[in-house]
């Protein structure tokens, strides 16, 4: 049915049914009929068109509208019917008279029973004989809409003249909507159950339905569109022309009327059904509508303070009316016209009454918060507390703003200092989520709170992170020292004391001594760890975070890694963790794709995590020579926090954009990455160390060897002043003795090399490789082909490709040199291969002027390298293999399967499937047909056959 052309949409039975009625009463057999749906179903539009028939017929149509503003108006409804039939000819008539007398009656409209004094026999009797009078003249169609607002004399009227219209020429059609409760409940019953009245329900339109009101549109209809209203509009005819309408005008501006438009006449459609629905249903909607989400009818019954059966009605009338579907209501656009048509006051109101039903009721502390927030003010000592839960489960979930917006109110909900300043600190703490230079702006305020004892325990342990973070040392020490002091201090609350104790070592080693008393008065209690250098607080942060006493930071970090959540709170020491992992190259050698927690917490939606983990992707990239990837990972973590949000870790993602852009040629764009200010603060931390390393690696490149050398060797005396001179952190000497070698001081280039791969343990493949590479140029050309060769190995066992192609570029000039012209070629050839992965456009430059321009017809990747390793391409490759490797790879290239060799070597087939992952990748194969042989050096000794009858050892 289309409510603003007057359509009759799926209405033929009901039509045909008053077209039959109609034509009984003109003869004489008159009837009732009880029109019921719910509000813009259609009974209006359904009426209009039976008073058309009947005009057409001869009839005469009579209409009254009950409202439940006239409720206390007696006879209110048949004083319409009266002057509609022209029974009222002015003040001097009978029927006039009868109306002034019943009016006159005692009637209080205040009273809250609303006694009712029924009008006299000889006042009904007249009025009904007068319209039934008028019948017998010329046949009557009455009809009264919205009857179950009626006055109660009215309705006793109605049904004086129902029980006589049998033998009349009249019909009389009441319209009501099911399921509400009437006003005076003896009379409607009286009125719908004594005459049997025949029933004619209008129900919500189908699709079908809907998609002939759709008709009016120009464009063809698909199914998608027509369920599309239909999930909006449940049916309703009101709510489905609007929708219509909406559309229609939307093409009136040129836009494109294929999709669902819900604009202001829908939202109008929306209040009208609310508005001509039973008083439960408009509150109701209201109390759904600010609630926000599906709400029990108990909790809306206290909500409302109203007869929970009321409420179950009330939302039976809105489903029927088309706007609720599974508690909730169909569209969110609804709920903005529900939200619409209410004062201010009353959704604060609402929302104030919602918190307090809601806490009541047990529900989320996040439910209950998103209504203290747009209450205007709630008292209670659980709505800080609520607060601060909703919060921190906002942050967990990465809803930010959320989480700001839950801690400002508690700000002002606060009852005392200490409340308001444990807000703030919490505010902090998601600020620094978002961008760590906004959380600096409170810090003052926090420190202020420290020192006047009303921000305690783990806020201000807290507090101390963010202190170090921007360099704010004074602050920091004296915070920490205050926390120490704390007295008496239970054994739970000295063990929290750690991490802020262990993050001073390890940012600020040369400042350990400010809190060392403390510190160590702590420790000899057994509260807390001993104080310790940089590398040992890593470790034992790493080992918080782990919940393992490892004492090998490696070991702990790869656990914190694979078991530890990530969230705001867990990602710090992570970090480090991660960090401690790269130093041993185990991310630069497996790559990121075996720590699944960095991909975890990279779709975490706040920009403080998402940027720790791509410097964390970074590091790894980096180490194994993926220059594009490294500055991708550091550009986006630079893009995600400012460099001022940084603080003083700012040095990790600057040091790998510098390192990245040096490498690859682009020197202007590292130059401009140098000319980013840094805090002086952050050459006092392990950050500065790489950032000196990274640009003592620009000035080398760019030939400013003297400013390198400087970098270089401030990057030595502070790791050694800080116990942290391990090769593997910062290979400062190999480095330092590249910088002497370009000023032609290879005596001192190889004795640094020489210290270098002394303090490198066996493992360190990449770092050995490197300083032999250094060592192997700085020495004479008879010792030069073979440390090469041997650096080329490490360098390949290592996957840092870009050192590897350096080095082979370096070992095809030692061939060169010695006149293995073949040699030598293959060996640039396989350096051009890994520098085009990598991106080194200098290295490129110089293959190209000993190669010749790229060819295109060679591969971007190096070729399969099978058989028994005949090039020298493949001998290196094989070279680069680990014992555990090599074993593996001989029995697989021998035919055996993974769950056989895992059972053979005494490993899990997981060990099995990784080994053989970087076989592949470092021999340049695809499948276990392509591994060459010979890869054991005593195939006989202690082995056993495969299923081809070959033997491998298994040692």
């Amino acid at each position: 049915m289309n409510q603003s052309t007057g359509e009759l949409i799926e209405r033929d039975e009901h039509l045909q049914i008053l077209r039959d009625l109609l034509s009984a009463a003109l003869e004489g057999r008159g009837q009732a009929i009880v029109l019921s749906g719910a509000s813009g179903s259609g009974k209006t539009v359904l009426l209009n068109r039976l008073a058309q028939l009947a005009a057409e017929a001869g009839a005469e149509v009579v209409a009254a509208v009950a409202s439940r503003t006239e409720q206390s108006l007696p006879l209110g409804v048949i004083g319409q019917l009266a002057h509609g039939a022209g029974l009222v000819t002015g003040h001097d008539s009978p029927i006039a008279g009868l109306l002034d007398e019943a009016m006159s009656g005692r009637w209080d409209s205040t009273s809250t029973e609303q006694i009712h004094v029924q009008p006299s026999a000889r006042i009904l009797h007249s009025l009904c004989m007068a319209l039934l009078r008028r019948a017998a003249d010329q046949p009557l169609v009455v009809y009264v809409d919205d009857v179950h607002h009626a006055d109660p004399s009215s309705l006793e009227c109605l049904s004086y003249l129902m029980r006589r219209v049998r033998n009349a020429r009249m019909l009389v059609v009441l319209a009501v909507i099911p399921q509400l409760a009437p006003a005076h409940p003896m009379q409607y019953a009286e009125l719908l159950h004594s005459s049997a009245p025949v029933p004619l329900s209008l129900r919500p339109l189908s699709r079908q339905g809907i998609g002939l009101v759709l008709a009016r549109l120009p464009q063809p209809v698909d199914r998608a569109l027509t369920a599309q209203y239909h999930a909006i509009t449940g049916g309703n005819p009101r709510l489905a022309t609007a929708l219509v309408g909406d559309s229609l005008r939307r093409l009136d501006h040129g836009a494109d009327g294929t999709r669902t438009v819900v604009g202001e006449t829908f939202l109008e459609a929306v209040r009208t059904c609310l508005y001509r629905s039973e008083p439960p249903a408009l509150p109701v909607a209201r109390a759904l509508a600010v609630a926000g989400v599906p709400t029990e009818p108990a909790v809306l019954a206290r909500l409302l303070n109203i007869n929970e059966e009321m409420v179950r009605c009330a939302l039976l009338t809105l489903r029927r009316v088309g706007l609720l579907s599974d508690g909730t209501f169909r569209d969110p656009r609804i709920r903005t016209a529900v939200l619409a048509g209410m004062l201010p006051d009353e959704r604060t109101d609402l929302h104030r009454r919602l918190a307090s039903v809601s806490h009541a009721a047990g529900e989320p502390a996040i439910v209950v918060a998103r209504h203290l927030v747009d209450a205007d003010r709630v008292d209670g000592a659980w709505v800080a507390p609520t607060l601060h839960e909703a919060a921190d489960q906002a942050l967990a979930d990465g809803r930010v703003e959320d989480a700001i917006s839950f801690l400002d109110s508690a700000c002002s909900a606060g009852a005392d200092e200490r409340q308001r300043a444990e807000a703030t600190s919490a505010r902090t703490r998601i600020e620094w989520q978002t961008n760590p230079a906004d959380a600096a702006r409170r810090l003052p305020e926090l420190v202020a709170a420290v020192r006047a004892g009303v921000l305690v325990r783990r806020h201000a342990i807290a507090l101390v992170a963010y202190l170090l973070w921007h360099a704010h040392i004074d602050d920091a020490v004296e915070v920490i020292t205050m926390l120490t002091a704390t007295d008496p201090m239970e054994p739970e609350f000295a063990a929290s004391l750690s991490v802020p104790l262990l993050l001073l070592a390890y940012l600020f080693p040369d400042h350990l001594d400010r809190v060392r008393g403390p510190w160590e008065n702590l420790a000899a209690r057994g509260l807390v760890p001993p104080p310790c250098r940089p590398l040992q607080a890593a470790a034992e942060l790493t080992a918080l975070a782990a919940r393992s006493p490892h004492g090998d930071a490696v070991a702990a970090a790869e656990q914190v890694v694979h078991n530890t959540r990530v969230d705001h709170e867990a990602l710090g020491p992570i970090s480090i963790a991660l960090l401690a992992t790269i130093f041993t190259d185990r991310i630069g050698a497996t790559g990121s794709s075996h720590y699944p927690v960095l991909h975890r917490a990279a779709d975490r939606r706040t920009p403080t995590t998402q940027a720790l983990v791509s410097a964390i992707l970074a590091e790894g990239t980096l180490g194994r020579g993926d220059l594009a990837a490294t500055e991708e990972h550091a550009r986006r973590g630079l893009d995600l926090i400012p460099a001022k949000g940084w603080g003083v870790a700012v040095g990790a993602p600057l040091s790998n954009m510098v390192l990245a852009t040096t490498i690859s040629g682009a020197y202007d764009a590292a130059e401009e990455w140098l000319s980013v200010p840094v805090p002086a603060a952050m050459f006092d931390t392990p950050f500065g160390l790489k950032y000196l390393h990274a640009r003592g690696t620009y000035y080398l490149r760019t030939n400013c060897v003297r400013a390198a050398l400087i970098d270089f060797q401030a990057c030595g005396r502070m790791m050694i002043a800080w116990e942290l001179d391990l090769p593997e952190v910062v290979p400062w000497r190999t480095e330092l003795a590249r910088a002497h070698l370009a000023l032609g001081r290879t005596q001192q280039s190889r004795e640094l090399a020489r210290d270098q791969l002394s303090r490198l343990p066996q493992h360190h493949d990449r770092e050995r490789g490197s300083a032999l590479w250094v060592l192997a140029l700085a020495s004479d050309p008879a010792e030069r082909l073979a440390l090469l060769q041997e650096a080329v190995g490490l360098l390949r066992a290592s996957d840092d490709e870009l050192s590897t192609a350096c080095a082979m570029a370096d070992l095809g000039d030692a061939l060169h040199r010695a006149g293995d012209a073949d040699a030598a070629r293959a060996s640039w050839q396989a350096a051009r291969r890994l520098a085009r992965h990598s991106g080194a456009e200098p290295l490129l430059d110089r293959l190209r002027a000993v190669l010749g321009p790229d060819d295109p017809d060679e591969p971007a990747e190096p070729v399969a390298l099978g058989g028994t390793c005949p090039d020298l391409a493949a001998a290196v490759a094989v070279e680069g293999l680990t014992d555990a490797e090599r074993r593996v790879a001989a029995l697989a290239a021998v035919g055996h399967t993974n769950r056989a060799i895992a059972t053979k070597l005494y490993v899990t087939v997981s060990t099995v499937e990784q080994h053989l992952t970087r076989v592949y990748r470092k021999l340049q194969v695809s499948r276990r047909t392509d591994l060459p042989t010979g890869l054991i050096d005593d195939p006989a000794g202690g082995g056993e056959r495969s299923p081809g009858g070959s033997q491998v050892s298994v040692a």
